[in-house]
């Protein structure tokens, strides 16, 4: 897969996962009475003490973070040279995203007892973002001006 597809497939994950952060962040706030959720628990988890994060409400930062990969995958997109330092820097945000998807996730099974399937669906996001840009996966980006990335 070339590294220009790679990045449509992160712009996409990430513009996904900011929609679904502004609707959770709208329904923190008290836009909507009932979170539409199907059969998770998302307001349990969305009114639990852990649905702040050093006192900011959780949907901030997965807009933050959800909107910072989609500027990065579109910065990355258009580059056609040398994409240091903005492909190590979606790398770090990518590991940062997963990292707190697990966090967060391990908090709803063995803290709170209940599932968000919001939740559920941004942490399967934040995987996907974490497997279309780790560097383990053989992938070489550009470094030269127009050639093409292997793998």
């Amino acid at each position: 897969m070339s590294a220009a597809n790679r990045y449509r497939g992160v712009a996409l994950l990430a513009l996904v996962g900011l929609f679904i952060s502004i609707y959770l962040l709208l329904y923190h706030m008290g836009f909507y009475g009932v979170l539409a959720c199907g059969a998770g628990s998302c307001d349990v988890v969305q009114a639990s003490k852990y649905a702040d994060f050093l006192g900011i409400p959780v949907p901030v930062w997965g807009v933050a973070w959800y909107g910072a990969v989609f500027v990065l995958s579109l910065v990355l997109q258009s580059s056609e040279g040398v994409v240091q330092p903005w492909g190590r820097l979606l790398d770090l945000a990518a590991f940062g995203g997963l990292g707190f998807s697990i966090y967060l996730t391990a908090v709803e099974l063995f803290v709170i007892h209940a599932i968000c399937l919001w939740c559920v669906v941004s942490a399967i996001l934040a995987t996907g973002i974490f497997l279309l840009v780790a560097p383990w996966t053989g992938w070489k980006r550009s470094t030269v001006p127009g050639a093409e990335s292997a793998g």
